[in-house]
């Protein structure tokens, strides 16, 4: 292991121990320099990454204490490969992050490592370094101007990894790579938008030249129409589950009260009022608050006792879980799928109870600001989702009116 990283000795030439004090031999390495790494060490510190860079010869090292293959665990010293430059600080920062994350998945330093390995070269315009180093690159500039701690930003961040993770990790970062994997989407799919808009700033973190051609590949995207589903199939679904303990509640207060999947498990109904409290969880980076859904109807509300709660997972703003949330939810529509099948209703998703809250309180004439608040979505957002139904009711009025 100490030929293959240039370590194992603590001492250098003459007796001193290199990289000790930043700069202790490095009279090369300029006070700019040594202070950003200075800054950089507290940070990872900060962020209990038990790690640190260090200068030597002046070259950049990882220090740390790190187990090998064979189980050997003591203090090492181990080359980034790169020189001790400002300008390489935040490539030395994502080797950190990389090797820290392999050692925590696998409990040891790899026998090659990751900036060593041959990288596949595909076409393209190559930066020199590798997809997954890329990655580390943009993650710290995607939290540069974030907390860390907030828990939708923490989702968001999963969900934009998820999908860099696709990318052949130790392939050459290029605008190759990444626009043959966005070809790999369908054309004018919600998938292909969001790839697109990921690679690029994943592009843009790394100073890759010619990110403007992802843009010929995003397409024009349109969200598909939702099947208006009749409401007594959805009634009779209710009156189907309604007695199972795990489900059944929250699938009578998700089409009573029109709240998303997610906000169902913070729900509170008060059935004298016909309203209820619950957290709202909106699109995009807005942050979450607190709403008022509107039962529709209260009678059903009451007919199938929606005071009395029954879920096995609740929450309020401060303990919001969205991986347990998000789990919950697809579970909840797997115990649904057959039973919807059924009733000649297989293709229903969650959101489809909502949305028929939404079309039943137009055609119960509730007042759209009202509605949309109780949705939790703007005006603007209400008249966009449900312009059809307007435009039937307004049909209807318009015959009713003629035809006298």
């Amino acid at each position: 292991m100490a030929r293959i990283f240039g370590i194992g000795n603590k001492k250098g030439s003459g007796g001193s121990v290199p990289g000790r004090g930043l700069g202790a031999i490095n009279s090369e390495t300029d006070s700019e320099t040594l202070s950003a790494i200075s800054d950089l060490n507290k940070r990872l510190k900060t962020r209990s990454i038990k790690a640190k860079l260090v200068v030597g010869r002046n070259h950049l090292f990882i220090r740390g204490t790190f187990a090998d293959s064979d189980g050997i665990k003591k203090e090492r010293k181990i080359p980034t490969r790169l020189s001790a430059d400002i300008n390489n600080l935040v490539s030395a920062e994502a080797r950190i992050l990389t090797l820290v994350e392999y050692v925590n998945k696998n409990g040891f330093i790899p026998d090659q490592l990751m900036w060593d390995a041959p990288k596949i070269e595909l076409k393209g315009v190559s930066k020199g370094i590798t997809v997954n180093e890329a990655i580390k690159i943009f993650e710290l500039d995607y939290w540069k101007d974030k907390d860390r701690n907030k828990l939708p930003k923490q989702q968001t961040w999963k969900g934009i990894l998820g999908h860099l993770n696709k990318l052949p990790q130790n392939a050459t970062l290029n605008m190759g790579v990444l626009i043959d994997e966005i070809k790999q989407s369908e054309p004018e799919s919600d998938k292909r938008r969001k790839l697109c808009q990921y690679y690029k700033r994943l592009a843009e973190a790394n100073g890759l030249n010619n990110v403007e051609l992802i843009d010929e590949f995003v397409g024009k995207y349109k969200a598909k129409q939702r099947v208006n589903i009749d409401p007594a199939k959805l009634i009779e679904l209710v009156e189907m589950v309604r007695d199972n303990d795990k489900w059944g509640w929250l699938t009578a207060s998700a089409f009573c009260y029109g709240t998303r999947s997610g906000e169902t498990f913070s729900l509170m109904p008060d059935l004298d009022s016909g309203t209820a409290t619950s957290v709202c969880i909106p699109k995009g980076k807005k942050s979450m608050y607190i709403k008022y859904p509107i039962a529709l109807t209260a009678e059903l509300a009451r007919k199938w006792e929606l005071d009395n709660i029954q879920r096995e997972y609740s929450f309020d703003l401060n303990s919001y879980d969205p991986t347990r949330t998000k789990y919950l939810g697809n579970q909840w529509l797997r115990y649904l799928t057959p039973r919807a099948k059924e009733l000649g209703i297989g293709f229903l998703q969650l959101t489809d109870i909502r949305h028929n809250w939404g079309v039943r309180s137009i055609h119960a004439g509730l007042d759209a600001r009202v509605a949309s608040k109780s949705l939790g979505h703007s005006i603007n957002t209400h008249y966009e989702i449900y312009n059809s139904t307007y435009e039937q009711i307004d049909a209807i009025k318009a015959s009713k009116k003629l035809n006298k």
